[in-house]
């Protein structure tokens, strides 16, 4: 047989038997099952691990796959069939896609990946307080004929009822000669105070509006009435 028809059955069996060989090549050393694949912002990841065996260490690493980043990493007790939950803390992850990398020794270092997606969180909610009714007074003979009101707008930002911190939160105020804190953040308790202030001349009644941002939730808005009453005299 010449050498060249020897060269060329050699090279047909090792093709061959790379591709009798590839499934077992590039099958799953161990199987990762998500509880769902797409997770809000504040949910939580539940995943299980099958393993043939149970292994000697098991680690979990989230990766961010567009910042090519790991989020958090984390050591899982070894067993056959492990299963753990990961919360999507806001702050910590973002809208985007990710790799949940599963680590484990099996007699050697392996690893598998599944990817899941984080979407936006629940809606915000905003409600406002402030002292609805003012009065005022005005001297009518005093060279300043106006006189300056002031209050205070009491915001509180929560999401299914619990407190939202570091929500921002944007303020305008409608009616004349008015102010208001214009940018504020929310506290751990979901609160935030914000200043009003007014110089009036005659009855008026002031709306003060304010919109509750944070990424990945739709945008909450609520508004108050401020109502101020103005006496003259001498």
């Amino acid at each position: 047989m010449e050498t060249k028809t020897k060269i060329v059955l050699l090279l047909n069996l090792v093709f061959v038997a790379l591709l009798l060989s590839w499934p077992v090549i590039t099958a799953p050393k161990f199987k990762i099952s998500l509880n769902e694949d797409t997770v809000p912002l504040g949910g939580e990841l539940q995943f299980t691990v099958s393993f043939p065996s149970p292994p000697s260490s098991v680690r979990v690493d989230v990766v961010d796959l567009e910042r090519n980043m790991t989020i958090e990493s984390k050591s899982l007790q070894p067993a056959k069939v492990v299963s753990a939950v990961i919360p999507i803390d806001e702050g910590r992850y973002r809208i985007g896609h990710y790799s949940l990398r599963v680590v484990a020794n099996l007699g050697g270092t392996v690893e598998e990946d599944a990817y899941f997606n984080v979407f936006g969180g629940a809606p915000l909610n905003i409600t406002l307080e402030t002292e609805e009714n003012l009065s005022a007074f005005i001297n009518v003979t005093a060279e300043k004929q106006y006189a300056t009101v002031s209050s205070k707008v009491y915001a509180t930002v929560t999401m299914k009822g619990k407190p939202v911190k570091g929500a921002k939160l944007i303020a305008l105020t409608m009616g004349p000669n008015a102010t208001v804190t214009s940018v504020a953040y929310t506290d751990s308790e979901g609160k935030a105070v914000l200043d009003w202030s007014a110089n009036v001349t005659e009855n008026t009644t002031y709306v003060v509006v304010v919109q509750a941002l944070k990424p990945g939730h739709p945008i909450a808005s609520g508004e108050v009435k401020i109502r101020v009453r103005v006496e003259k005299g001498s």
